[in-house]
């Protein structure tokens, strides 16, 4: 009793000491694997779906020809969240187990052996729930023009489990699913102003091509 009460302890030590490294070796793989699988989602669902902007977005004209309004399409960016995130679970459920190897060497700690000698193969579980959001970014792209961008934004929360430990994991990543510029009326005259650095307020205009009273 006392022997196995002397290994109890010492294999507990033991793995007290390299739980952070069996941890911080499982994170960064589960990392790479929800990251990846969020990208081959992506992927997957733009290229079958043939998404386009006008899937996305609609500009409404007025008889000018100048555009007076946008408009989204909720039940298609409903469908792509879904069809997102059902295709990320897809992906992550393909391999039940994932291999975490670790040298050796890394596990004393120690600069000079860190890195080196066989792998200990250690099996990893991971659980995840993506979730799939779309959002609009309007950026100035030149006189009277606007850059709209329709951007694909995923958030991936899981948990790993390895060697008995758990551990939660979050991952964040970006992408942008449409894009067009939206380009409106060009006006006839342009004033540009020079602030006056001595008292802050605007000193100096210079008006191109605006004559008063006309």
């Amino acid at each position: 009793l006392i022997l196995l009460l002397i290994v109890s302890i010492i294999m507990g030590y033991i793995y007290y000491k390299i739980e952070p490294v069996i941890i911080r070796y499982s994170e960064s793989i589960a990392e790479t694997v929800m990251l990846n699988s969020a990208n081959e989602a992506i992927v997957n669902i733009f290229e079958n779906e043939k998404i386009t902007y006008s899937d996305i977005a609609v500009l409404s004209q007025n008889q000018d020809g100048e555009i007076i309004s946008l408009e989204v399409d909720t039940y298609k960016i409903n469908h792509f969240k879904s069809s997102i995130s059902n295709e990320i679970a897809r992906i992550i459920a393909k391999k039940e187990q994932y291999t975490v190897p670790i040298p050796i060497g890394t596990f004393f700690a120690n600069t000079y052996t860190t890195g080196f000698g066989p792998n200990i193969n250690f099996k990893m579980h991971i659980t995840t729930t993506a979730y799939v959001d779309f959002e609009h970014e309007f950026k100035s792209a030149g006189i009277n023009q606007v850059l709209h961008r329709v951007v694909d934004k995923i958030k991936i929360c899981g948990s790993l489990l390895v060697a008995g430990y758990k551990k939660s994991i979050t991952v964040n990543t970006s992408a942008i699913a449409a894009q067009t510029v939206i380009v409106g009326t060009v006006p006839n005259n342009f004033t540009n102003v020079i602030e006056n650095q001595d008292d802050n307020t605007a000193g100096l205009i210079n008006d191109y091509g605006a004559v008063a009273g006309k």
